[in-house]
Parts: structure tokens; sequence; C-alpha cells
């Protein structure tokens, strides 16, 4: 459905997914996928106030990030991850490149960690490697935090959406068990 804000489309999942519970369709089958963890909260909850807690509790409604979690967490050790992994964000990830900034050179050009970040994550959501970054020294900083990652075991947000998408894309098997767990897919 494309349509704009406040025009239904929300209702429109919901209903649709209500309809499946009410049709027989098993709660464990059905996901539903939304941008943010309020969106996927206030979609359940409106999901179990159409049939119930017990049949509405099993469904999976979530956020894209929290679904690769779901998918890293039972296959990640096929991109080479070891299954113990861990997310890193926020702090942990501005101290990662703080360091690497002054170690690699770039406090004396007053380089930023947001700034770096930024075109991390630009270069990962453009799926484009990070040895193509155009600003040599940014590169040599992505490249090294992105070996860092690799050492402590740890994926950030971005690689959770690129790990999740690379395991479906390249790994049949994997595919197939997540195909069978939901057989409903709906995006909001």
């Amino acid at each position: 459905i494309l349509a704009g804000a406040g025009t239904g489309k929300t209702r429109t999942v919901t209903c649709r997914m209500s309809a499946l519970l009410e049709n027989g369709i098993d709660a464990s089958n059905i996901l539903a996928v939304t941008f943010t963890n309020k969106a996927a909260s206030e979609m359940r909850d409106r999901v179990i106030d159409m049939v119930g807690k017990k049949r509405g509790n099993k469904l999976t409604v979530c956020t894209f990030h929290s679904l690769c979690v779901r998918i890293l967490r039972r296959d990640i050790e096929r991109v080479g991850y070891g299954s113990k992994f861990v997310v890193m964000a926020g702090g942990d990830q501005v101290g990662i490149i703080r360091q690497l900034i002054v170690r690699k050179g770039g406090a004396k050009e007053k380089l930023k960690p947001a700034e770096v970040m930024g075109e991390i994550s630009k270069a990962k959501s453009g799926e484009k490697p990070l040895d193509e970054i155009e600003d040599g020294l940014i590169r040599e900083i992505a490249i090294a935090y992105q070996n860092e990652l690799r050492a402590q075991n740890a994926v950030d947000f971005d690689d959770l959406i690129l790990l999740g998408e690379k395991i479906l894309r390249e790994h049949p098997e994997a595919r197939e068990f997540w195909q069978q767990q939901y057989r409903y897919v709906t995006v909001d």
C-alpha cells in the first residue's frame, strides 16, 4: 500500500494479520517488520487487541534490525563470525573511532568521529567497499574500524542489515529455514 501518513496503512496491516490468525494461520509463521521499536510495539498491541493475547503473543513484530539480529544469532557463523557476537553501538563505536583518529593522525586535522562514522555508514548502506571511500584518511580509519570490529567479534547497526541480507542471499539453506519460519510477511 502506497499512501500518505494517517491514511490507514498500519490499520490495514494489522487487520491483515488479524485475519490470518482468525483463519487458522499459526502466529509463529507471521512476520511483520517496521522501522521503529515504537511502531512495532504499537502494531503488536493493535493485533493483540483484535485477537487476544493468547493468539497474538506468538507473532513476530519487529524492526528490520532486530529481524537481522535473529538471523545472525542463528546463522552468523556462515559469514565468518563467532556465534557469540556483540552489537557495537553508540559510545563504544565513538570510542573506537576516536582512538583510530588519534592513531592515524586525524586529530591534527580536527577530524570528528561523527564525520568518519557517517562516511562508514554511507559506504556500507550503499554496499560500497570501505576501501573505495574517497578521503584517504577516512578510508584508512574505516578499514581499521572494521578490522577492530572483526577482532572483537562485533558488528555495528549497518552490519546487521548487510550480514543478514548476505546470509539470506548467499546461503540457500539459511534462506529456506527463514522462508519456512515466516510464510506470511508484512512490511509497514
